[in-house]
């Protein structure tokens, strides 16, 4: 039967390659998506590591309230306390600022603009050689020296160093003057060196445009003045870790206790300023919890590039799951006489319905073995297409991971095998004296049971869709509703289809006869005659364009939703913003300032400027983090229009709070105040601060459910 099997595949050689191709395409889609996470998540286990070097612990101090972006700094007075720690061989102080952007010159036409960042942060940190701490490795130029103070000297030209890829993407050259975007704004530097980052033989950057300067001229240009962002921390050789750890937090504890003995003595205004700190941890931290919190931050990222990739292998996977069944259908009802005619020569029911799997196994093998090298080279594509979009070098070989494989073989030939059941079940029924019969056929399924599950199914299908559509469910049960709703109709409708295919087959075929006669009549009662067949022949097609015109719409439908909110939800003519990574970053203070004092120098050509501001995790309500947008709340409504339902945007804060804040109507739902409500915030560093409810607006699309002002 296996010699059988493989002479009835070799005898329609066609009509199995096209089988064929469609499950290497779902299989290639799918094992592409395995291949191409892999390689970046590995690019970006490899940049943890190489970020954290040598070092064994970090001082920092703890978020306590909202995200990673709120962590507060931590002051360098504890940079020598840190050091004077039995056990600690070595610190090495880091700051890295997002949006240090530098700026490309003016060339003959080409005027100055900034280097783009096409999705890749943009950092400005200390260059650093401490041994074995430092992540900068010098490949051309010389280090960076401080040369002056830039607060006293406005002209003052300082030094930095650029990464490599950066300099030779942009044609940047040592020894030349470029000005830097930064936190204090723009400022001229001389280019002094090229730099590596994470390896001294290779840029492991993955696409960061990177400047390094002298520590004092860093704390200076990125408003870090007297403070860092953490101390990273390499122990003695045969130093216990743990030890020395427990050691640096106890003097941590102390600092932190003497610092709270020395505020309370100090004026109120001082006080007031430093109360983020009140309540702010410092902690030490091994450089393998560092890794893992990098780690777990760069799923993020790869999860959208692996959910994008397995959407589309879901539906080539399901479109030819049709396919094959609808093929099988069809070559086993051609084969009805040949398969009676093994009945009489004394093959059993059960080796031909074996033999029709064992088909479907053998092609299943082979298209997975080609769906997998179709979905290697095009994971080598896509990284070609990420490498000259800007994302950065993918340096090394794809890894072919065990998982990849049987996942893959799972899906191919599972997908092929549990195609060909249902035609196998129905050879079986094939008697002898069958094979002496001109008309023989294969028995049909029973159709009252297939329209009941279609019924049902279809039902089930649209009873979760209108779930997902009407009822308020929070993310994960609504994309589960909306999916498995969406699944069961498709499902539903394809065990129905052959209660419409002959009346369909009826209309669609009158014009089809007067436009080609005779070839036109035959066409349109062969399509009429076997309605199963028809509708399975067009059910994948039905699968696929639907699926795939699903997400057209779905994502037109999001497009014209966004353009449509921007255009209602705002009242100002131009919009100032940097095009970052960092979804925390802003604008410099001085352009920000410098942009609202144009309504006072030049009245005629601006009315007003605003000041918008956003924290993700911000502000926390009974210790549930909240995304806040600042703003002065007596310009948003000539700026925006929130939809404001009760009270005003400019209502002073009242019943003893210190600011006013402006409630998007869910929460305010949710947490049952109205105008004129006092709501309880807290603020990274753990202090709180008391608002009243201003205004209650029903349109969150431009600033958030959370709005309070800029002075708070």
């Amino acid at each position: 039967m296996f010699h059988l099997t493989l002479r009835n595949i070799a005898r329609r050689k066609l009509r199995y390659a096209l089988t064929t191709l469609a499950v290497v395409l779902g299989v290639a889609f799918l094992s592409t998506s395995f291949f191409l996470t892999d390689k970046i998540r590995d690019t970006f286990d490899e940049l943890a590591t190489d970020i954290t070097g040598d070092i064994d612990l970090v001082v920092r101090t703890t978020i306590g309230r909202g995200e990673d972006f709120n962590r507060l700094p931590i002051p360098e007075e504890l940079e020598s306390i840190v050091a004077g720690v039995p056990g600690v061989a070595g610190v090495d102080p880091r700051i890295m600022m997002w949006n240090v952007i530098p700026i490309i010159p003016a060339e003959g036409d080409e005027k100055a603009r900034a280097v783009p960042s096409r999705a890749a942060p943009q950092f400005g940190m200390i260059y650093s050689e401490v041994p074995g701490l430092r992540n900068l490795f010098l490949i051309e130029g010389r280090a960076p020296e401080r040369v002056g103070s830039l607060h006293e000297d406005p002209e003052l030209i300082a030094e930095f160093v650029m990464d490599a890829r950066t300099a030779k993407d942009h044609r940047f050259g040592v020894g030349e003057t470029y000005r830097i975007s930064g936190p204090t704004g723009l400022r001229d530097f001389l280019l002094v060196g090229i730099v590596n980052f994470g390896d001294p033989d290779e840029d492991k950057g993955i696409g960061a445009n990177i400047s390094g300067f002298d520590r004092l001229t860093a704390q200076e240009f990125l408003d870090m003045e007297g403070r860092f962002d953490q101390i990273d921390i390499a122990i003695e050789p045969g130093a216990d870790r743990e030890v020395v750890r427990t050691a640096i937090q106890t003097e941590l504890d102390a600092a932190k206790a003497a610092f709270l003995v020395e505020l309370s003595t100090m004026p109120d205004e001082f006080q007031i300023l430093l109360i983020p700190y009140l309540e702010a941890e410092l902690e030490v931290i091994t450089s393998d919890q560092q890794i893992e919190e990098s780690r777990t931050d760069f799923d993020l990222f790869i999860s959208i590039i692996s959910a994008v990739l397995l959407a589309f292998a879901i539906i080539a996977v399901v479109v030819s799951t049709f396919i094959i069944n609808n093929t099988f259908s069809i070559v086993l009802g051609q084969r009805v006489r040949e398969l009676a005619l093994l009945r009489v020569l004394g093959a059993t029911g059960r080796q031909v319905s074996r033999s029709i799997r064992l088909e479907g196994f053998v092609i299943g093998s082979v298209a997975t073995a080609l769906g997998l090298v179709g979905g290697y080279l095009l994971a080598l594509l896509l990284r070609l297409v990420l490498v000259s979009t800007g994302f950065g070098e993918l340096p090394g070989s794809i890894p072919i991971r065990p998982r990849t494989l049987i996942v893959a073989a799972v899906v191919g030939i599972g997908t092929t095998v549990a195609s060909t059941i249902g035609p196998s079940r129905r050879v079986r029924s094939i008697s002898p004296v069958a094979s002496l019969r001109d008309d023989v056929r294969l028995t049909p399924t029973g159709m009252r049971r297939r329209l009941q599950a279609g019924g049902l199914v279809a039902l089930v299908g649209i009873a979760l869709l209108a779930i997902g559509m009407t009822v308020d469910l929070d993310t994960r049960p609504l994309l589960s509703s909306l999916g498995l709703g969406a699944l069961g109709t498709f499902f539903g409708v394809y065990l129905l289809s052959p209660v419409i295919a002959r009346p369909v087959a009826d209309l669609l075929g009158r014009p089809i006869r007067r436009l080609f006669g005779t070839p036109g009549r035959l066409a349109g009662e062969n399509a009429r005659r076997s309605p199963r067949r028809t509708a399975a022949t067009a059910a994948a097609l039905t699968v696929g364009l639907a699926l795939v015109s699903m997400a057209a719409v779905v994502s037109d439908s999001m497009k014209a939703t966004i353009v449509q909110a921007l255009e209602d939800g705002i009242e100002a003519d131009l919009f100032v913003f940097t095009a970052s990574f960092n979804p925390a970053g802003g604008l410099p203070d001085e352009l920000s300032e410098g942009l609202v004092g144009l309504a006072d120098e030049r009245p005629d050509l601006v009315a007003s400027t605003a000041i918008y501001r956003f924290a993700l995790g911000g502000m926390t309500i009974d210790a549930d983090p909240k995304d806040v947008g600042g703003v002065d709340l007596d310009l948003v409504d000539s700026h925006m229009k929130l939809g404001i339902v009760d009270g005003e945007s400019a209502n002073p804060p009242t019943g003893g709070a210190t600011f006013s804040l402006l409630l998007h109507v869910d929460p305010a739902a949710d947490l049952g105040v109205g105008v004129g409500s006092l709501v309880d915030i807290g603020f990274p560093g753990g202090h709180e601060e008391t608002f009243s409810v201003g205004a209650v607006f029903d349109d969150s699309t431009m600033m958030g459910n959370w709005v309070i002002d800029n002075d708070a």
